[in-house]
């Protein structure tokens, strides 16, 4: 059996996670940008065979759900779902066959679908899901011509299953041949392969070099990959899925971009329901008392920390763009709502300087840290 089709003989907990962040994100942001009144296209480049042998949903299922709740009240949308294993092609193609949406089902490698669907986000807005199942499946420049769409104008937004972990592991495995002497040869090409799937060098010394443990090299290698991502997104959000709460090592970083700072609300918003729903099955679902860690315990007071160190970062600036900075850098933490309502308090309190009241929101109000003296 291959590794693929062992993948879906089973629906693990962390694709539950995974998929439960895709799912909740899309009801809003199909909603949103539905009001654009252009064809919704979403690209599964790693479709599977649609559902698990378990009968769990996969991703073509849950998108195509959405879609089809979209096109119902008037929008114009297209599955575009891509398989590469035959086997999981021929199940892909049944278990969408009655799916009654828009769609194309292709077999094959993605890339040999760039330009079509570079040609389809001329017209459409368009969200990509990039869900593979080792590193090597994904190059970082792979979705270029289709990211560049953004410099056209066109509203494209990417969802990214950064396989840290995978990608640590695998070139830790490369050290005899890719090391001389404990130094790495930058010119190996095995080295240039693993760049170009990290999408630079920056890979190298975070994996070889500095005195840092397993865990902090796996999230500067997430971190990397996510600046990277910014040459063509204004904003990125990612966060570490975890099999279990303890493990020391995540499973992947979910890594997602955007151009609009709604987006990245709404998929923080996502990601901390997901969070939120992982720590009660952890630790309250079935306790007679809950006991989740204290990090997990939702803490005003921290929020309005937040906000306060961020807006001494920031400086002066709106009260949504102090809000999603808050969020960037706090990402799957605390919802926009909870932000509000800190931002609020420390305004009130004189933490902050605003010239609004604080009484209510006001996303146009200039906000700023008090002088010290």
């Amino acid at each position: 059996m291959t590794d693929a089709l062992e993948f879906f003989h089973e629906k693990k907990p962390w694709s539950r996670y995974k998929d439960g962040i895709l799912d909740y994100y899309l009801e809003p942001y199909l909603a949103k940008v539905a009001k654009l009144r252009r064809p919704i296209l979403i690209v599964d480049c790693f479709a599977g065979p649609g559902q698990f042998d378990d009968g769990e949903p996969g991703s073509p299922l849950i998108i195509s759900k959405r879609l089809r709740s979209v096109q119902e009240r008037g929008a114009q949308v297209l599955g575009f779902y891509i398989e590469k294993d035959p086997v999981l092609y021929e199940r892909l193609d049944q278990n969408t066959r009655d799916l009654n949406i828009p769609m194309r089902v292709r077999q094959g490698d993605f890339r040999q679908y760039i330009n079509e669907i570079s040609e389809l986000a001329h017209d459409c807005t368009v969200f990509i899901y990039l869900d593979p199942i080792k590193p090597s499946d994904l190059l970082f420049a792979d979705m270029e011509c289709i990211y560049c769409q953004l410099d056209r104008g066109r509203s494209v937004e990417a969802l990214i299953n950064f396989m840290s972990t995978g990608f640590w592991r695998a070139v830790c495995g490369l050290a005899d041949r890719i090391l001389v002497d404990n130094t790495l040869q930058h010119k190996h090409p095995l080295v240039c392969d693993w760049d170009a799937i990290a999408g630079g060098t920056y890979w190298q010394e975070t994996v070889f070099s500095g005195q840092m443990s397993d865990p902090d090299r796996i999230e500067l290698l997430a971190q990397g990959y996510a600046e990277r991502l910014r040459q063509w997104f204004k904003w990125v959000i990612r966060y570490p899925v975890r099999d279990n709460y303890d493990d020391k090592f995540p499973k992947y970083h979910l890594t997602f971009g955007s151009r609009h700072s709604d987006a990245i609300e709404l998929m923080n918003r996502a990601m901390v329901n997901a969070r939120r729903t992982f720590v009660r099955a952890c630790f309250i679902d079935g306790f007679l008392f809950p006991n989740q860690p204290a990090k997990e315990i939702i803490d005003p007071h921290e929020a309005e920390r937040a906000v306060v160190r961020t807006s001494q970062t920031l400086g002066k600036a709106k009260w949504k763009d102090l809000r999603v900075r808050a969020t960037i850098e706090n990402p799957c933490t605390y919802t926009d709502s909870e932000f509000n309502s800190a931002i609020k308090r420390a305004i009130q309190k004189g933490d902050l300087v605003s010239d609004s009241s604080g009484r209510r929101i006001d996303e146009n109000a200039w906000i700023w840290p008090p002088k010290r003296e």
